[in-house]
């Protein structure tokens, strides 16, 4: 085990690239009320950069996975970090839509490579702790999260929606430096090679595959109302920009505190789907409240779909790890894979809710997103009660 101050530099940076991580994963949601006559789109527009970005995240999940078996979690943290962010760095010059999601997709990609690694390193160096580590890392989301959703719209107000992005491009930056000099290498040398037999028990794995079913239903709410709830605020309550920055920072706020008790209390719980099936119909019920047009119901809706976001990920990243049937070296593998099912499912949301959004307006488009929610109940009925390996 490395010394004490090793252990803790090597965690308060990964947890300080989770931070920078959030806010370059979230700003864009922040922005998007500048962006668009900037770029000249409209709601469907935006619909399609977010779809883009979960493209990205979801599609290059298990190869970074398997780089970090390969070559490493440091290796592949590093790269996925400096990936993403000379992406963000590009996504400020933007002119069109298409350079814009072809941009938003790189970001995505190399925050793929991120997450499943970095999670196995906090871990790690937290005595392998698995969901005390995961709750750390789900708050540090949920506080860069904040900072990319409200400070991102003063910022890009004050200064500039372009500058904002220059900015959040150089901070991904100064975070891949600190992980590189601070978290040890890791253990082994480059001459490990993916055994393809524990790749595939990993990707057949009813429960992994179930998990990630289930992990999709819970990013339903927080995918629509981090990425819309701003821009929804402003265009059709028509309440100030800063005010609509604040409602929809809610859905960070609170994981702060809900990851890291979620993280203590998956230790100790007897059925992890009771959490979750709670955790699905809460944040459907989230969606349904901003069928009512109002800026109370705005401010509900994201201050639950933040509460359960922060059980629901923890929970079922927690169980993740436990439910990986191919040894510890695989963790970061199995992870990835539901990540994957998760992400690469969560490009569908925003296309269905802008659809919605353009053709019958806010309120439909709400209700509609609550039904689909309320659709991942049914794998959730099929998963173990006690999903652990």
């Amino acid at each position: 085990m490395a010394d004490p101050l090793v252990r803790r530099g090597a965690v308060s940076s990964l947890v300080f690239a989770r931070v920078v991580y959030a806010v370059n994963w979230l700003n864009i949601g922040a922005i998007y009320v500048l962006v668009e006559p900037s770029l000249g789109v409209g709601t469907s527009g935006l619909g399609t950069l977010t779809a883009a970005f979960y493209l990205g995240l979801g599609l290059t999940q298990i190869p970074g996975g398997v780089m970090a078996a390969k070559w490493g979690a440091k290796r592949v943290v590093v790269a996925g970090v400096l990936v993403s962010s000379f992406a963000v760095l590009g996504t400020s010059a933007c002119t069109t839509l298409t350079q814009f999601a072809l941009l938003r997709f790189a970001v995505g990609a190399g925050m793929a490579m991120v997450f499943a690694p970095a999670v196995v390193l906090v871990s790690r160096h937290m005595g392998d702790r698995t969901g005390p580590g995961v709750g750390l890392f789900n708050a540090a989301y949920d506080f860069g999260g904040v900072i990319g959703l409200f400070g991102w719209v003063v910022l890009a107000s004050e200064y500039g929606w372009r500058e904002s992005l220059l900015l959040a491009g150089f901070l991904g930056i100064l975070t891949a430096v600190l992980v590189f000099r601070l978290v040890p290498n890791d253990p082994g040398g480059l001459e490990f090679s993916v055994d393809r037999s524990a790749l595939g028990a990993i990707i057949a794995n009813r429960q992994l595959v179930l998990i990630g079913f289930v992990t999709l239903g819970v990013a339903v709410g927080n995918v629509l109302v981090s990425s819309f709830m701003i821009v929804y605020v402003e265009k059709s309550l028509h309440y100030p920009i800063v005010a609509a920055g604040l409602v929809g920072s809610m859905v960070v706020v609170l994981p702060i505190f809900t990851a890291i008790w979620a993280g203590r209390m998956y230790e100790k719980a007897t059925e992890p789907k009771t959490v979750l099936l709670l955790v699905l119909v809460w944040s459907g019920l989230a969606l349904l409240m901003c069928g009512y047009p109002s800026i109370y119901t705005a401010l509900a809706s994201s201050v639950l779909a933040g509460v359960v976001a922060g059980f629901g990920f923890t929970f079922a990243f927690s169980a993740a790890k436990d439910v990986n049937p191919a040894g510890a070296r695989y963790d970061g593998l199995a992870i990835a894979w539901v990540n994957a099912i998760q992400l690469t499912g969560a490009f569908f949301p925003p296309l269905l809710y802008t659809y919605f959004v353009d053709t019958h307006g806010y309120s439909v488009a709400w209700e509609a997103s609550a039904l689909l929610c309320m659709i991942f109940v049914v794998p959730l009925l099929l998963m173990a009660r006690r999903p652990r390996g």
